[in-house]
């Protein structure tokens, strides 16, 4: 893991931008220092000695950031970017016709107690109670 922060981020950032080109200084001074009074040429090699240091990059065999004399730097390396392989996606679909069909004979259960007890219930003696038949001796 690569830990990289501040301007050497927005540097690294700026050259991700545009792989392959030169970002001259100018541009890293617009685009991280434009209302600032810093020592801008120090800043910018402190930044890219920092992000060469976080990439393990050596100015005199560059493999991620060349330096083009005195008109910028060039993030050399070709992107590639790594995409972990989604899972593959098992399907059952036999679980979802017995979830659906359980689903149905259930609400089909429930309509079928409740059309049964609002058509029959005047047939059940008020006084009945469960496991007492209404005949008694």
């Amino acid at each position: 893991m690569i830990r990289v922060s501040g301007q050497a981020l927005d540097i690294l950032s700026l050259l991700l931008e545009r792989p392959g080109e030169i970002v001259t200084r100018e541009d890293i001074r617009q685009r991280l220092w434009q209302d600032t009074t810093v020592d801008f040429e120090h800043s910018v090699d402190v930044a890219i000695s920092r992000l060469r240091s976080a990439l393990r990059d050596s100015a005199s065999a560059p493999r991620y950031i060349q330096t083009i004399p005195r008109k910028g730097y060039r993030f050399v390396e070709p992107l590639r970017i790594d995409v972990a392989p989604s899972p593959p996606v098992v399907t059952r679909p036999w679980i979802r016709r017995v979830v659906r069909y359980g689903l149905v004979a259930i609400i089909a259960a429930a309509a079928a107690i409740g059309f049964v007890h609002s058509r029959y219930q005047k047939f059940i003696p008020a006084h009945a109670s469960p496991g007492h038949s209404p005949r008694t001796r």
